[in-house]
């Protein structure tokens, strides 16, 4: 395990099961940032915790806010519980904050645990996402270079669960992070329910909903068609020069042949050794046999998530904003929301904002 102790910020873990302990050890690699305090309501993930990183536990993240210096607040909690951890650390005196994705259960929430981090000056970075990657930073540098054109309009293939938080935010990235104009959608499954299921998870009588798709405007003009009937994942970025894909795992990118219009695929040629592929999934899942752990047995890290640690780290010390935030979450479930909405009002134009 690193030794961060004197490292500049001080970190309080909120949420210790296997997903925090991950988080965690992001934060030990940093040499910036020192865990000092857990907090959790499970005796025993707290108790696993508190041995393993040596750092004092408590029951309740109110009384670690409270009794701890924290300059970083790490939730890392189920999705009905995130809101009043980030609104508790953020009225706290935090500097920033990292939370896990889905970000809230409504966008109520998510609005007013924007705005508490917005009014106290709190960076507030909103969750272990797609977007965090800097691959995808260095193709929208390139686009908007005039790489390979300007963007007129994005594929996106996914079912938008948890409220968009990987892909819709990464689709508001290609489209400039410009608001979106208005939508329409349709959903699998019940679209008058508050239920998000899936095919894992059911309730009585409910089927909720499991799969939205539709079509977005931006007010730029931008579009974006989403799509979830379909075995590919990912998004594809068309230029007015070339296209941009990205699959969860590799980063591609084509541009228009010297003298070619770049109207077929022929006229298209790869920019190759461009990005490195990241295979998102490498790690294997949580809860399988394949996740990589080190010679310590701990499972290690994704390099998005260390690079999201270190950006926190950039925020504190340089003021540089986040790559994927609070708001910028926000805006993606507003977007699933109105998508949802559209299909119970029988599929027609939903403006935003909602």
């Amino acid at each position: 395990m690193t030794d961060s102790k004197g490292a500049k910020y001080r970190v309080g873990m909120i949420g210790v099961g296997i997903q925090g302990l991950v988080h965690a050890r992001s934060y030990m690699h940093n040499p910036h940032t020192q865990i000092v305090a857990a907090a959790d309501t499970d005796p025993e993930n707290l108790s696993l915790f508190t041995e393993s990183f040596g750092v004092p536990g408590y029951s309740s993240y109110e009384e670690m806010l409270h009794k701890e210096q924290i300059d970083i607040a790490a939730p890392v909690l189920p999705v009905r519980e995130n809101a009043k951890a980030i609104v508790a650390a953020a009225r706290a005196g935090v500097k920033a904050i990292f939370c896990e994705k889905p970000l809230t259960a409504s966008l109520e929430e998510a609005d007013r645990t924007v705005e508490e981090c917005r009014s106290r000056g709190v960076y507030f970075y909103g969750g272990h996402t797609y977007r965090n990657y800097p691959q995808l930073w260095q193709a929208r540098e390139m686009i908007e270079a005039g790489e390979i054109g300007e963007v007129q309009s994005i594929n996106l293939y996914d079912d938008n669960g948890q409220g968009g938080c990987h892909w819709m935010s990464v689709v508001r990235m290609f489209a400039g992070d410009s608001n979106a104009d208005w939508v329409v959608g349709w959903v699998a499954g019940d679209p008058f329910s508050d239920f998000e299921g899936d095919e894992y998870t059911e309730r009585e009588g409910d089927i909720g909903v499991k799969k939205i798709g539709g079509y977005i405007r931006f007010d730029n003009g931008i579009e974006c068609f989403s799509q979830y009937r379909t075995t590919k994942v990912g998004i594809e970025v068309f230029c007015s020069r070339g296209v941009f894909v990205y699959d969860g795992a590799a980063f591609r990118m084509w541009k228009a042949k010297q003298g070619a219009k770049g109207t077929y695929m022929a006229d298209l040629q790869e920019i190759e050794d461009l990005f490195p592929d990241t295979k998102t999934y490498d790690q294997g899942d949580l809860f399988s046999d394949t996740r990589r752990f080190d010679g310590e047995g701990w499972a290690i890290p994704e390099n998005r998530l260390n690079d999201t640690v270190q950006r926190v780290v950039d925020s504190l010390e340089t003021g540089a904003e986040p790559r994927c935030s609070g708001d910028d979450l926000r805006k993606s479930l507003e977007i699933c929301i109105a998508l949802r909405e559209s299909h119970r009002r029988g599929h027609t134009q939903v403006k935003l904002p909602l």
